[in-house]
């Protein structure tokens, strides 16, 4: 009966993943969907080469059309700075963490010994109470 329900499950999840699969969009990932036109790319132009140009290369500066690399790059910048400081949170959260673990752990074991000498002293008192009991019958 256990095994026709494990059977089931797992049958339905596979199912489950590959419909998923199935159904998926299939356009590749792009962070920033780029269409270069949208955008006012600043035209960059290369110095005229005037010292030993070969035959049959013009000396007409060539300009060259700059496809956004400069966008990526600063997005891709503040991204790693990004990662950084959730990097440096994470490992000032982290060493608070074992700060307070470790008083945790301290506050734990001295209330177990605390309670130890608690029971300790109950059962001191109850000797010493059953005694004078006793001893309280002797003398009457």
């Amino acid at each position: 009966m256990i095994d026709l329900k494990n059977t089931c499950l797992l049958a339905s999840l596979s199912c489950i993943l590959i419909s998923g699969c199935a159904f998926a969009d299939g356009n590749a990932f792009t962070p920033l969907n780029f269409d270069d036109t949208a955008y006012s790319v600043p035209t960059a132009s290369k110095p005229v080469n005037t010292v030993g140009t070969p035959q049959g290369v013009s000396d007409t500066p060539v300009s060259v059309q700059a496809t956004g690399n400069t966008d990526l790059q600063t997005a891709i910048s503040k991204i790693d700075t990004a990662l950084d400081d959730i990097q440096n949170e994470q490992n000032s959260c982290k060493a608070k963490f074992a700060e307070i673990d470790n008083q945790y752990k301290f506050v734990k074991t001295e209330r177990a010994n605390l309670k130890k000498q608690i029971r300790a002293n109950e059962k001191r008192i109850r000797a010493l109470t059953k005694a004078k009991t006793s001893v309280g019958k002797n003398v009457l």
